[in-house]
Parts: C-alpha cells; structure tokens; sequence
C-alpha cells in the first residue's frame, strides 16, 4: 500500500472507531460495566491518581470494609487501590499514579469515597464464627452496604462516616459454616449476580473482595470434601449457567475436590485467592499476542515442547511470574519455553497480558493453563473424586465454547489439561478451529506412559511426559529425572534416526524456573544421543510448532502459514500471517470497494479449511467486519478455482471449510468490505496437508481410523503395553 493511501486509510479508521477501540485506549463512559460477552466486568481508567491505601492499613475486619467500599465506589468511578509491592509495581506498569494515605488522612478519603457510593452498613459480629465476615459482606453486596463490626461502626461514625444500618445480623447465632452459607442462600442468593462466586477464606480480607461488591456477588468458603457443606456448596453451583458462570478465589487445600465438584455442575475456576484490586486493573484493553515467528524445517529429531506452571492462577500472573520473568531477562531467549498463563486475564488484567507478550523473544510462546477459561478437571485420575467430572456432555461443550471464545482473544492456541479427557470430551475439544492441540497429564498411571498421546479429528492430545514434574519435598530430585523420563518416552516411540518422535514436559516453576536449567536440560539430552544419532538431535521448540510440526510429520492439516516458504503477495499483505490481531498489524485495503489479498504456499497442500480475522478481531468496531468474501484456490496462480463463499457476515472471525482440493496458492476477495467500504483483515489461518495419510499409532505403526475400532485397539495395547513393563 502505498504510504499516502496507508494513511488515508488509517485516518478514515480512527475517525469511525475512536476513542474506544485502539490497543490500549480504553472507553470513555465512567464506571463499571458487564457486557454479555465478557466473563468479567470492565472498570473505567482512572481519571487521576488513585487514592492508595496500604495493605497493613488496618485490622482485618476493617480491611475488609475498605475492600467493599472501593468495590462500590471503583463500580462508579475508579479511584481507590489497595497497595503493596506487586501492586505498586504494576500500577507504574499500567501508568496509573496514586497518592498514598494513612492515619486521618485515610478516614478522610473513606469518608469522600462512601459519599454517594455506598447507601448503609452491614453490622456483625465476628465472635462465634468469622465466617460472618463472608456473610456480611455478601449481604452488603446485595444493597451497596459496607460491613461493620459494631466496634468499627463507631470508630467510622467518629471520623464523620455515618452509614444508616440497612441489616443487621448480630443476632445471628450459627456456628457452623453449612448453616451460617446455608441461611444466606435461603434469604439472598437470589439477590446476587450469578454469573460470578468468589470462593475466598475470611482471613483474606481484601483480596478479591473488591470485585465481588462492584459485580454484586457472593463470597463463601465451604468444604469439597463432602458432608452437608459439600451438599450445600453444589446447590450453589448448581443454580448458575455452564459456559457463562466462573468462580474465583481458591481452597488452598481441597484443590481436587474444589474442581472435581464445580466440573460436575459444568463450572470452572480462575484461582486467584492472592489477585488483588481487580477493580484496577480489569480495563478494557485490547491484548495484542506477540507475533508467531516462522517454524524451522522438520527433521528426523526428538522435537521437545517444555512447559512452565502455574499461569492458570491469576495470583502467579500478577506476582511471582513477573519476578521469574524479569529474573531470567539473560536467560530468556536461548531455549525454546512455553509459559502457561491465564486467558481470564483478557479481562481481568489486560494490562499485565500486554506486558508478558510485549516483552516475549521468538522462543516463548504462551500457551493456557488447565484445562481451559478457569481451572477444571474433565477426568480426574486419582483422589476422592477419580473419574469423568464432567458427566454432562452439553455442560462440557459450553465450558469448551466459553474456553474456545476467550484463547481467541488471548492468542492461545494450546491447552495443557488436568489429568485427563474422555473420548467423547476430546471429540468436542477438537471442534475448535482455533486451537492447534492439547496436552493431558495422567498423573497416576505411570506405566501407560504416552499410552494416552492420539489424534482425534485431526486433533493431537498429547501425554505430558512427565506431567508435572516438581523437585520432593527436600528439593533433591535433580534434573536428571526429567531426563531419563524423556529418554524412557523416546525409547517407547522407538526412535531410531529415521523419523521424527516428539514429546512434551511439564514442570513446577515452583521448583525449575530457572531458563538457564532448561537450557541445560537440552544440552544433556543432545549429549545422551549424540553418539549414536549425531549432534544436535535433540531440539525444543515451542509449542504452536509443536503441534504444527506433529501434524506436518504425521500427513494431517497443519497451519500453512507457519512455513517459511509460505509468503503474502501484495502491499502489508503478511501482516495477515504473524498471528497477531490488532490495528497496527494488519492488512487495509489501498481502495474502496472489492480488493483481494493472494498467498503463495511455497508448495502444494490439500486445502481444506480457512479462518479469516476481521477488524472486530483487531479490536476495532464490529461495524467494520467485512460482510462478504470468497476463497479461491489455484495450482499456477493464474487459474483459479472458486472453494468457498460467505455473504453477510457479522462475526470477528469466520472458518469455512470445503472438501481438500490441491493448491499452491490461495486468494480471498473481500467482495462486500464492512461499514466504511474499506477491505481489513488481521490475520488468516490457512490448513492444508502435503500428505493423505493419516497419524501412526504410538503402540503399533499401523494407521487407525478414529472410531470405536480405534478406542477398542488403544485400550487393547495398553493392556499389552502394561504387562510387557510389569516384568
């Protein structure tokens, strides 16, 4: 495109869709809001600097009626943060300024903050129970009312802040968690949101608690161990919606048991017991995913994808992560890593998203935590409650349609799940046309290593190996096992030169996280088989490629355009093929009206599926999503062949699929552009094979179809493959 035309273009762009929708421009309308397709509701930048107050502030009780107070003034203007060390950190990060108070200088800012904000108090007394401090507060966050202990009441009201009392619950006389929860679910959870449950102790006064008053939301702490409480808890989550209601916050020692009940009533959760002052930072910036270098050409090599815990906990996103990020700056980059993180942060932290992605090097690529939006286990395969969690299919299709949505807007292409999944639930799974794989545990059955690695509908789920692996409790374990646990896995794949075998690995980055100890662990794996098969056999790369190499190693439909000799022709045409969806990095057409974007594969594949970007992907305004488009194929690049169509679209991004048809090149004609006549597209997915067969069994060689011959076989050699290892 010409430079003058660009411009044009681009200042046509802002003109329609400014303020709201550039990267990190935010909307312009004060206060919260909770649109329907957000998980999370989004909070208005602040207008100046924030009013900070520091977390040892106050007493525990105290501190949680200044987390419900910022909640409710943050709900119609933000304006007060809760401060420490990481918080601090990532309000400079954010650019936001705050101006710290204590003493009477804080009553004085509570006092201004409660004007208008909030309507009264919750009194209450903590004495037979602190579960009352939950209760109250869940209480207050039905009526916009702060809770008080009668002591607090009074100190408040001699600083000059005086809330009329609009309940009071000391009169209350519950001890036990199942009848003080059970009491509020009879007499107000109707009154709350649904859409959202914090799951938070009391001793966590301020954690979280922001967000659930602004939302208007429940906080409880109940067992999942069983008994009345567990029975409780499950009414709750039963009267919420799979696929549109989350939890958050965290049992630190029921975690099984907490994701094996919240499965069963098809919810998840986002852990996040430590996340503090969401009301901060849940802005409406857009994520940009750094961009997907090309992948190297696929030999006979043990290809290695090493994955890094826990980014599913938005507390590790926001605290220790940033520190084993900024820690390895040397590091970082010599290795291929995979950092697992948490697609709740497209809402909850755009901010901090931005920062990890903005800062990544070509060898880290970010991949989801278990096992999708929010933390939940489809198969469980050890503990109280081993199985299938997920005994519904329809409430596990919502969970993958909420999960699918949001890796979108992260830039997610690959799920690490905890322990396991059903045949059924990877049939579903594999209906993503975003998602490039997944990777499962299996924990427990040790001797069925890699015994649980297949491809369903041209989906690969691959057996983690090892799965999770953390240093004992001395913190002895040395690397070595990590070691010899691949090479155990090379050796069931019966690597021997000719072919390529790929494994993946999952680590506690409580114990390694360390880049420079992953660099190591490669260079002692290229030493182990170095003599036999020649140096450098032993390769890590990231997990996008992984997959993409997996599939171009076993003849199955791969993303063409990772290949290097894949190219865009035309002016900022590639800026549709680095995976990156945002204003700055994508394709606007030089001209009104029709414009086409043509793509030289480098080789001829059978193409079969596309998934165009809009600018809605980018966000931009939905308005500007091309309405209509045609997708034609052709072997020279001057006969072409029509393969598909679509008119009248709306949606960010669409997938077209059509019977394989052999190509080297590929065309998409913007036939109808969107609300400015200005053609625009993000990125594109381009899937094809250069190969008809299909993937090898890791147990036979042989080529299964994928049915219930196939799952009848899989069991057959894994009964085979225990017994040969149990002598």
């Amino acid at each position: 495109m010409k430079p003058v035309k660009r411009l044009l273009a681009l200042s046509l762009t802002l003109i329609l869709i400014l303020p709201a929708t550039l990267c990190f421009a935010k909307t312009d309308a004060k206060g919260m809001s909770w649109p329907e397709d957000r998980i999370f509701p989004v909070f208005s930048e602040p207008e100046g600097a924030l009013i900070g107050f520091p977390a040892d502030l106050f007493p525990a009780e105290e501190m949680l009626a200044l987390a419900c107070l910022q909640g409710f003034a943050n709900a119609e203007d933000t304006r007060a943060v809760i401060l420490d060390g990481d918080v601090e950190e990532w309000l400079r990060i954010y650019g936001y300024s705050y101006n710290r108070v204590t003493g009477d200088a804080a009553y004085d800012a509570i006092r201004g903050l409660a004007e208008g904000a909030v309507k009264g108090a919750v009194l209450y007394s903590a004495d037979l129970s602190r579960e009352y401090m939950n209760l109250a507060s869940s209480v207050g966050n039905t009526m916009k009312a702060v809770p008080l202990t009668e002591e607090l009441y009074e100190r408040w009201a001699e600083h000059g802040i005086e809330l009329p009392v609009l309940a009071d619950l000391r009169d209350l006389a519950f001890t036990e968690p199942a009848d003080i929860y059970g009491w509020f679910f009879d007499n107000y959870w109707e009154k709350c949101t649904h859409r959202l449950l914090v799951i938070q102790r009391t001793d966590l006064a301020f954690q979280m608690r922001d967000l659930a008053s602004a939302a208007g939301a429940a906080v409880i702490y109940l067992s999942s161990t069983g008994g009345k409480e567990t029975k409780l808890f499950q009414k709750y989550l039963n009267t919420m919606t799979p696929g549109r209601s989350i939890l958050t916050g965290w049992y630190a020692d029921q975690e099984k048991e907490l994701m094996s009940i919240a499965a069963r009533c098809g919810l998840s959760c986002v852990p996040s017991d430590f996340f503090r002052n969401p009301t901060v930072f849940a802005q409406d910036i857009h994520v940009k995913s750094p961009a997907v270098p090309k992948q190297q050409e696929l030999e006979n090599k043990i290809y290695i994808a090493y994955f890094l815990s826990d980014g599913d906990n938005i507390q590790y996103d926001m605290g220790a992560m940033r520190l084993y990020w900024n820690d390895n700056l040397r590091n970082r980059g010599q290795v291929p890593v995979n950092w697992t993180i948490s697609p709740a942060l497209v809402d909850i932290g755009p901010g901090m998203m931005n920062y990890y992605y903005s800062g990544a090097t070509d060898t880290e690529c970010f991949v989801c935590g278990p096992s999708g939006m929010g933390y939940t286990v489809p198969v469980n395969t050890f503990g109280q409650y081993k199985g299938n969690q997920f005994r519904s299919n329809d409430k596990f299709r919502a969970y993958v349609g909420m999960s699918d949505d949001y890796l979108q807007k992260a830039g997610l292409r690959a799920v690490t799940v905890w322990d396991n999944l059903s045949y059924s639930q990877r049939r579903i799974y594999s209906g993503s046309d975003y998602l490039y794989g997944l990777t499962v545990q299996n924990f427990t059955d040790a001797s069925l290593r890699l015994g649980y690695t297949g491809v369903t509908n041209d989906m690969l789920f691959m057996q983690m190996t090892p799965g999770y692996f953390a240093k004992n409790a001395e913190g002895t374990t040395p690397l070595t096992q990590i070691e010899n646990d691949i090479t155990a896995a090379v050796k069931y794949l019966r690597y021997d030169g000719k072919a390529p075998v790929f494994v993946a690995t999952q680590v506690s980055v409580w114990a390694f996280h360390d880049i420079a100890e992953v660099a190591d662990l490669e260079r002692h794996l290229s030493e182990r088989y170095a003599e036999e098969f020649g140096e450098d056999v032993v390769e890590f790369i990231r997990a996008d490629h992984f997959f993409n190499m997996y599939y171009e190693a076993h003849g199955l439909p791969q993303d063409v355009k990772l290949k290097t000799g894949f190219t865009a022709d035309g002016e900022d045409a590639s800026l549709t093929t680095d995976g990156v969806c945002s204003p700055d990095s994508m394709w606007i057409a030089a001209e009104t009206g029709e414009q086409s974007v043509t793509y030289s594969l480098g080789a001829e594949y059978e193409i079969e599926e596309l998934s165009l970007y809009h600018a809605g992907a980018a966000g931009l305004a939905l308005s500007l999503n091309n309405r209509a488009f045609r997708v034609e194929l052709s072997a020279d690049g001057v006969t072409w062949t029509d393969a598909a169509s679509v008119a009248d679209n709306t949606a960010s991004r669409t997938t077209v699929r059509f019977a394989p048809k052999k190509a080297s090149f590929v065309r998409i004609t913007v036939t109808k552009p969107g609300a400015d006549n200005i053609a625009r597209l993000a990125d594109v997915d381009i899937i094809g094979n250069a190969d008809v067969s299909h993937v090898r069994c890791h147990q036979c060689g042989k080529v299964h179809n994928d049915g219930f011959f196939d799952v009848i076989l899989g069991w057959f050699h894994r009964i085979v493959y225990f017994f040969r290892h149990l002598f």
